[in-house]
């Protein structure tokens, strides 16, 4: 298997996009320490896992706190010996979308971009802290970033997600220059429309005319897929991307190489009614 011997932490994973990444790191051989703030939950997503015989271990915590962080990598390097792989996948992301508290500049509460910044952004500062030097103890490491498209593309009213997943990509780039020499990568996916099952989620799903603009704006035949990031995840964690470093990869059906413009055989129908 790809991951055999790894050992990664996976933040923000006892539900969407999460869930899947830690599957796909455990499928592969890793094994998977997870966080999440719900213990319920994450016993739930946990049992799961080793009942198909993945070796996963949930850690309850939030990621903006250094207490939980510190525990969870310790968690990591006592119970499976040395720590080579984080993925940050936690997000702020209850106060994005319809009825979400995330709103154009003038409009959102310091609360909630506080919120949306913390959880999106000093957790990763956490979180990087607390591994890179087990990952230089084990000879080297992969760090990968959870980022969205809307990173590179703004989305109306949504000031505090996309802030905090450009300083994500910053601050990937930044870690690669930082800490690559000693053998610690540090790259980004970027995340295009990709279905969760969440509350928000299944009420853009259930609005057609969002839906249909959605796939307009996607090259590729589909909508995306948690388990495409999961996949992803397993290649940026593998050796085969030794050399690798301070990327934004793009997981997104195209969606972020297309510009939002009419199309423009619509310009030639004009000129040729004039």
């Amino acid at each position: 298997m790809r991951l055999d011997g790894k050992v990664a932490i996976v933040t923000g994973a006892t539900m969407g996009i999460g869930v899947s990444i830690v599957e796909r790191l455990a499928e592969e051989g890793a094994s998977v320490v997870f966080t999440g703030r719900t213990l319920e939950k994450g016993k739930e997503v946990e049992a799961g896992f080793r009942a198909r015989g993945l070796e996963t271990t949930f850690v309850q915590g939030s990621v903006t706190e250094d207490a939980d962080v510190k525990a969870a990598v310790e968690t990591a390097v006592g119970k499976y010996g040395r720590l080579t792989t984080l993925v940050n996948n936690a997000a702020a992301t209850d106060t994005t979308g319809p009825g979400g508290l995330d709103s154009h500049i003038t409009e959102i509460s310091w609360e909630a971009f506080d919120k949306v910044i913390r959880t999106g952004v000093h957790s990763l500062l956490l979180t990087c802290r607390h591994s890179i030097p087990h990952m230089i103890e084990a000879g080297g490491g992969s760090i990968i970033n959870i980022s969205a498209a809307s990173s590179l593309r703004a989305i109306d009213g949504r000031p505090a997600y996309q802030a905090s997943k450009g300083a994500v990509n910053t601050l990937t780039r930044q870690i690669a220059v930082d800490y690559g020499v000693q053998g610690v990568r540090s790259n980004a996916i970027v995340v295009g429309f990709t279905p969760t099952g969440g509350e928000v989620m299944t009420k853009m799903l259930n609005t057609p005319a969002f839906i249909t603009a959605v796939k307009k704006a996607i090259p590729s035949p589909r909508l995306g897929h948690p388990r495409d990031i999961g996949n992803g995840c397993v290649y940026l964690a593998s050796d085969e991307a030794e050399y690798v470093n301070g990327v934004l990869l793009p997981i997104d059906g195209g969606l972020s190489c297309k510009l939002g413009i009419p199309d423009t055989s619509a310009l030639s129908a004009i000129a040729g009614d004039s």
